[in-house]
């Protein structure tokens, strides 16, 4: 008798686990796509577009939306861009001038031009995904600018530190967008091409006040000052050029502040510090200057920059492992990334490897299309 009551028992246990625990994939599509008919784009205008709709959504849990957009007569079998919702989940999504722009660009519509690109919305929930048979049209009305969609720029002129021998290359940090980190030993000129071989590669440069414009042209460049170094930004998808002086490059301790090592500038935008002294901080350890709190192996770094006069953070991009790397990461990894600097967010650990060794740390600006910072000719102290 109770050998029943205890398989009785058992199975209404279970029956009560799967009724509480039982997954729903049921949820419907949006009814009603909602965005302005037209939109004139001004690329450095600080104002959003919203798209949004109503209706769908699942009875348990979250839907996932993700937007499809397409050229005119399309049938986002091919879209030509596709991004999630804001936060994945919201019923809209976010968009800038500039990204409607390059939205605009692919769906074919040139500049100083008015077309129409149309979107629509799936959703999808436990693996599932249903498509809407909604589609909305946006007529877009492109400004004057820039039309150049490669992702090679090289920088030329008689002020660049190869002294105007060939154009150096800039890392493609996104969408029309180029970055380099370079000296200008001598006052002279700059510009922009697009390659460093083909005669009929675009040419861009910047005006007196930093618009890029198409074509031949050049821009006055004052010599660096000792220890600095200019980071150039150009923004093709907003016709801007910006140049930041960069000084003052550590890598830190995250606990203490305390310098592991000072890197220098060397030249093809690589920056370098030398016999570098790596002890982890410890409270057996008080050459390290171990805070009075710390009662563990402190091993966080990242690395402080000068920028325009302002210390910033050079740091672990946010989703990066905050664990110590184990020798299989890829380079993006160490990848830096600016941030402002607050002390506790950013860092990485450092490799158990590392500890009571000296090395030379080197960022490289650009090492295939990656800012990354490495640790090598490592030695016992």
């Amino acid at each position: 008798m109770k050998k029943i009551i205890w398989i009785v028992t058992f199975a209404l246990m279970v029956m009560s686990c799967s009724k509480e625990y039982e997954f729903s994939a049921d949820f419907t599509v949006p009814t009603t796509l909602v965005s302005a008919d037209s939109v004139t784009i001004n690329v450095v205008s600080p104002d959003n577009i919203i798209l949004s709709w109503t209706g769908g959504g699942a009875s348990q849990g979250y839907t996932t939306y993700e937007v499809l957009f397409d050229k005119a007569g399309g049938d986002f079998s091919k879209p030509v861009y596709r991004t999630f919702s804001d936060q994945g989940v919201q019923p809209r999504l976010t968009l800038n001038n500039a990204l409607l722009n390059t939205i605009a660009r692919k769906a074919g519509i040139v500049t100083s031009s008015t077309g129409k690109v149309i979107w629509t919305v799936t959703a999808s929930k436990g693996g599932i995904v249903k498509g809407s048979n909604l589609t909305r049209t946006i007529s877009v009305t492109r400004g004057a600018g820039i039309d150049y969609t490669g992702n090679t720029l090289y920088l030329y002129g008689t002020a660049t530190e190869n002294n105007g021998v060939g154009g150096l290359s800039m890392r493609n940090s996104g969408e029309g967008v180029f970055i380099i980190y370079t000296t200008a030993p001598v006052n002279g000129n700059i510009f922009f091409k697009s390659s460093t071989s083909d005669s009929t590669a675009f040419v861009c440069y910047p005006d007196e006040a930093g618009k890029i414009k198409e074509g031949s042209g050049t821009y006055n460049v004052t010599a660096n000052a000792a220890g600095e170094v200019y980071r150039i930004i150009v923004d093709l998808n907003t016709q801007s050029m910006t140049v930041d002086k960069i000084s003052n490059i550590r890598a830190i301790w995250g606990a203490t502040y305390g310098v592991i090592g000072t890197l220098a500038y060397t030249q093809n935008g690589i920056f370098k510090g030398d016999n570098c002294s790596i002890e982890f901080i410890s409270a057996d350890r008080p050459e390290t200057n171990p805070p009075s709190w710390l009662s563990w192996v402190e091993e966080r770094y990242y690395f402080i920059a000068t920028v325009n006069g302002v210390d910033k953070c050079w740091g672990r991009r946010d989703g990066v492992s905050t664990e110590r790397p184990t020798g299989s990461e890829t380079p993006a990894f160490y990848e830096l990334v600016e941030f402002p600097w607050s002390q506790w967010d950013h860092l990485w650990k450092m490799s158990g490897s590392l500890d009571m060794k000296k090395c030379t740390i080197t960022i490289n600006t650009d090492a295939n299309g990656l800012m990354i910072h490495t640790f090598s000719n490592i030695q016992p102290l």
